[in-house]
């Protein structure tokens, strides 16, 4: 593989929280643009999308939370560089090579739809998959000349991104079970800035559109509010200052 692609791959996995800031800007610039017209469809089939995307959003998170919850420290990305103390391939990952990747996309779709603006589908999806493709070829790259034959028997037997309908290998990752409070910690960051954009997002969308009812405002302003309380309880229980 060309030195440059795996260069790049680790270029933009060690910067992938801060590469998506220009794109997301650029999104935020077209929306504006649009003076929030319903999308393709008219106004009931932007509804229905605001929901699908509020659900997919929803599903990645999920997704995310589980993975988090079940691997080992030093694997699935969550490091500035590229690194595995181990091989995964049960639990989430007997399924697909990606599955926090699989997440991100649920979230990234989910406010595509929520969005429902074809320059938005084209701008977001576009870098989400241009910069993926570098990255996943980064990291199977390291995988493959730490873990050798393993790695490459796993490649055969799982997707790189479509998950299997039954397990390749049966097993736990984590041999204590399901750590939520890790997962907790590691997802709360992530889980309020795209749940604070969505329900912005949607608010912004009804009040351009003189749609924005008492009730609605009133259930936008309370998520919010929510969103908001969880992520300053989680961090201050992670600074040991609650429930030590």
């Amino acid at each position: 593989m060309a030195s440059s692609t795996l260069t790049l791959g680790r270029v933009l996995f060690r910067l992938r929280s801060l590469t998506p800031v220009p794109v997301l800007a650029l999104c935020v610039w077209v929306l504006w643009r649009s003076r929030a017209e319903p999308g393709p469809g008219g106004a009931d089939v932007d509804f229905a999308f605001d929901l699908l995307g509020l659900t997919l959003a929803i599903a990645g998170q999920v997704l995310r939370f589980y993975v988090l919850g079940r691997v080992p420290e030093g694997t699935s990305g969550q490091n500035l560089s590229i690194q595995a103390s181990t091989l995964n391939t049960t639990g989430p990952y007997a399924y697909v090579r990606n599955p926090l990747y699989v997440g991100n996309l649920g979230i990234v779709l989910g406010l595509c739809f929520i969005a429902h603006q074809p320059w938005v589908y084209a701008l977001a999806l576009g870098f989400f998959f241009g910069e993926y493709f570098f990255i996943i070829r980064a990291e199977e790259d390291f995988l493959r000349s730490k873990f050798g034959a393993a790695f490459d028997e796993f490649c055969e037997v799982v997707p790189r991104w479509v998950p299997r309908l039954t397990p390749a290998t049966k097993g736990s990752l984590r041999a204590g079970g399901f750590d939520w409070r890790r997962a907790l910690k590691k997802e709360i960051n992530p889980f309020s800035a795209w749940s604070l954009g969505a329900i912005g997002l949607w608010a912004w969308e009804s009040a351009a559109r003189g749609t924005l009812s008492t009730g609605w405002l009133a259930g936008f302003v309370s998520a919010g509010a929510m969103v908001l309380v969880s992520l300053l309880v989680v961090k201050a229980w992670k600074k040991g200052w609650l429930f030590s």
